[in-house]
């Protein structure tokens, strides 16, 4: 607007001083830049069709807190200067810009390409995107402006970005709530302290626990008779896996989506998965990604590559709501992104038996709800009473 504000009144000046000087002067003044608006508009539309622009950057899978360099690069296929080149790029909210993510610059008659680089910053963990939004072409004398059309498959990048998996110590609170589920028998009496005691029936061998014993061999019942953590002896355990399964429905309605509460819920999973690992319990976890999948974790390095997995999560339609395989055989832990305003979504979830719900702490659901936990920025569970 400026560029044409500024030729309407340079003409407007070349027209006074052609009424008022020189009548000559001022008509040749006026048809020069008349000549010059002609040759800027047709040399622009001319090198619209002869500029290409692609970006790429070295790493698609991202940790959180890196930095990626995205290079863009535009390559003129003619000999003429170039007017002036505005690209703009957006990124999916996972990604923030460190400076401006749009550029501009012109490229002289010796240039065939030049590339520039902007870096994004990866905040959120997810699927993400980078892409052209926006690349035009401005002419010489900065009157119009000329989209140029871009290839998708060379103007889009998508990246995943890994959730971190936090070291959160043992929370026993949470490590009893997961054996009260797997399959240990916690009826034993005091006379079961022995393998064999004096009436000879059977049970399992007991003793005071001692820093570093597995906490998925604690009696809590017998512990809480006793006053102190009794730990059991007996390797010849049945130990079914607890089942975790990650809910991150797209919220209907007014609601938004929030990246920063998802990444709570996924890494307090992944928190308590690595706090269940290090006791040696195995958890099945269900995610979906493109379909339901499933991954059996036992190990802190299992963790790790669940993390890896779900580099590529993004909201998923309702429809596609939770796996027929968990609803078969019962969810124990459901880690969800809803909060208490989805309604709808809320009733569905809550309509399950025998199901532990972990939420954001600021979701809003309340302990008349149900088994609710909640889970803090800082990866604490509390169990809502």
């Amino acid at each position: 607007m400026k560029g044409l504000f500024g030729y309407i009144l340079c003409i407007g000046i070349a027209v006074l001083m052609a009424a008022m000087i020189d009548g000559t002067g001022g008509v040749l003044i006026a048809a020069i830049l008349i000549l010059a608006l002609v040759i800027s508009l047709a040399v622009t539309k001319y090198l619209s069709r002869k500029i290409t622009v692609s970006i790429d950057c070295k790493h698609l899978l991202l940790a959180k807190g890196d930095i990626v360099e995205v290079n863009v690069k535009v390559e003129k296929h003619s000999r003429l200067p170039s007017p002036i080149i505005e690209i703009r790029l957006q990124s999916s909210p996972q990604l923030t810009p460190l400076n401006e993510s749009g550029i501009r610059f012109s490229m002289l008659p010796n240039r065939m390409a030049q590339t520039v680089k902007i870096s994004f910053k990866a905040n959120y963990s997810g699927k993400s995107f980078i892409r052209v939004s926006g690349f035009e072409t401005v002419d010489y004398l900065g009157i119009s402006r000329n989209a140029i059309p871009t290839d998708a498959e060379k103007t889009s990048l998508d990246l995943k970005i890994m959730p971190n998996v936090p070291d959160t110590g043992t929370q026993l609170e949470v490590i009893r709530t997961a054996t009260d589920n797997i399959g240990f028998d916690d009826s034993e009496e005091e006379t079961s302290e022995t393998a064999m005691g004096s009436t000879g029936t059977p049970g399992y061998e007991h003793r005071a626990y001692s820093p570093g014993d597995p906490l998925k061999k604690i009696n809590w019942k017998l512990s809480s008779k006793r006053g102190i953590y009794m730990v059991r002896l007996d390797e010849k355990l049945s130990v079914t896996s607890q089942m975790f399964v990650l809910d991150m429905p797209m919220p209907g309605g007014e609601n938004i989506f929030s990246c920063e509460k998802a990444d709570v819920i996924i890494e307090g999973s992944l928190a308590m998965l690595s706090m269940l690992s290090q006791q040696g319990l195995e958890t099945d976890y269900y995610y979906f990604n493109g379909k339901w999948k499933m991954m059996s974790v036992k190990t802190l390095g299992d963790v790790y590559l669940l993390a890896e997995a779900l580099a590529g999560i993004e909201p998923y339609s309702t429809n596609d709501r939770l796996p027929d395989d968990a609803l078969k055989t019962g969810m124990n832990i459901c880690f969800t992104t809803i909060t208490s305003c989805d309604t709808k979504l809320a009733a569905e979830l809550l309509s399950y038996k025998n199901l532990a719900i972990v939420a954001d702490e600021s979701s809003g659901f309340t302990a008349s709800a149900g088994n609710i936990w909640t889970c803090s920025k800082d990866f604490e569970f509390k169990r809502l009473n």
